[in-house]
């Protein structure tokens, strides 16, 4: 599919949506924050909501930095459908006594969206009255985490992580902010039941055009189970969440429910395989000398181009 032609599907995807009838609210308001956070998670499907032990857990669960054992900065880079849209995740969290505490920036652009209209917009469309480029269009969305988890007892962890959003538009500059809360619960070794609620308190993005979006609150829900398999010398995470409330422009409507698989061999390598809907994921990773890690995600789309996302991982 010629880039052309992704441009016009995203500008659909990214600009109509907020420019609807009225200008006053947006049903899918909320979609360039759905996107993920962390080639790990990706290459699962993004089932992590019950996982969340790296430091996309300030997207994917904010309970999940009560875990953490030591620092971990991770930076992740896509450009995806064939190089329109640019998606960079830089995410730092840190352990302390008092709990975890982290803070990401996600970062979603689509740039070259070409506005037309005909060289004579008095008379019909014809051969000697065609389309002519007008000018050029840009979006960008950008939303900072400021997270923090903490235990509240030794099976049960919380969560919240406030964001910001600014959102660059063709109809100009919005801002808002939203609080996502999660907890994470495991009643037994190894299993572990997930729970985020996201725009808890309906988050609200006002422009300075006077339009504006709301954002109604959603929940995601999960559970993951992970064992050791000494004989293959490994250890292996099966996990899966369902996305209630999710409001989203897509026409696959099963996309909500997701599920993954994680195999790692020797605390080394590791090899992953999901489903996000009916859309297929995949994903590796290795680690180095226990301080740096590299992971690789492939998301699969039937009718767009399949998707490249690499994530880096520094531990400290």
């Amino acid at each position: 599919m010629k880039p052309a032609v992704y441009r016009t599907i995203l500008a659909l995807f990214v600009v109509i949506p907020t420019t609807a009838v009225g200008q006053s609210k947006s049903r899918y308001g909320g979609d360039p924050l759905l996107v993920g956070a962390g080639a790990r998670s990706l290459g699962m499907g993004s089932a992590f909501v019950a996982i969340s032990d790296d430091a996309t857990a300030i997207y994917w669960n904010p309970a999940g930095l009560a875990a953490l054992g030591r620092n971990e900065l991770q930076i992740q880079h896509a450009e995806q459908f064939g190089g329109s849209v640019n998606h960079d995740v830089f995410t730092l969290a840190s352990p302390f006594p008092i709990g975890g505490f982290g803070i990401g920036l996600i970062r979603l652009g689509v740039a070259g969206i070409k506005l037309t209209s005909l060289e004579n917009p008095g008379s019909p469309a014809g051969p000697d009255n065609r389309p002519v480029v007008t000018s050029e269009k840009s979006t960008t969305d950008y939303s900072l985490y400021l997270s923090y988890g903490r235990s509240v007892r030794s099976d049960l962890r919380v969560g919240v992580s406030f964001k910001l959003i600014w959102r660059n538009l063709a109809i100009g500059d919005g801002s808002g902010y939203g609080v996502d809360v999660g907890a994470l619960y495991s009643p037994r070794p190894g299993l572990t039941v997930g729970l985020a609620i996201r725009d808890l308190t309906r988050t609200r993005i006002s422009f300075d055009s006077g339009s504006s979006e709301n954002i109604p609150p959603s929940a995601w829900l999960g559970i993951a189970y992970a064992r050791p398999l000494p004989r293959v010398k490994g250890e292996i995470t099966l996990s899966s969440s369902l996305h209630l409330g999710e409001q989203k422009s897509s026409v696959d409507k099963r996309q909500g429910f997701r599920i993954g698989a994680e195999y790692i061999y020797q605390s080394v390598l590791a090899f992953r395989m999901g489903a996000e809907g009916k859309h297929f994921t995949a994903g590796t990773g290795v680690k180095i000398l226990d301080r740096f890690s590299l992971d690789l995600a492939l998301l699969e789309n039937g009718q767009l181009d399949n998707t490249y996302k690499v994530s880096a991982s520094l531990y400290f």
